[in-house]
């Protein structure tokens, strides 16, 4: 899907928006940044819901009331998908610099770093 990015590069911008080119380095670190923000997020989606209804079935509150069960089950894992993805999507910046010295040093000599966008 995002295979012409690798082979294109992604465009690079300056601390004022301004696109300054295109770089494979950038394309190749917001792939992998992506790749690993998408190999966490399953993580505690795969752990939180269980632990959270063995510990819950235990109680007498879902015993008693057992076509509660579904419903509680589908907030549980909600949950703990809304509270996953903001930290897997966090761990790693949306904007990124230290790209590489060539596309660098073809900017004005004002401009410290280049940035990128990730993407999601």
């Amino acid at each position: 899907m995002r295979n012409s990015e690798l082979s294109e590069g992604i465009e690079v911008f300056d601390e004022n928006r301004q696109v300054v080119g295109t770089s494979k380095v950038a394309a190749k670190r917001a792939l992998f940044d992506t790749a690993k923000t998408r190999a966490i997020l399953p993580v505690p989606l795969l752990l939180i819901p269980p632990l959270v209804m063995t510990f819950l079935e235990k109680r007498s509150f879902l015993r008693r009331f057992p076509r509660l069960h579904l419903p509680v089950h589908a907030l549980v894992v909600t949950a703990a998908f809304g509270g996953a993805l903001p930290v897997a999507i966090a761990l790693f910046p949306q904007v990124s610099a230290d790209l590489e010295p060539e596309l660098q040093a073809t900017v004005a000599p004002g401009c410290k770093e280049l940035y990128y966008n990730k993407g999601l």
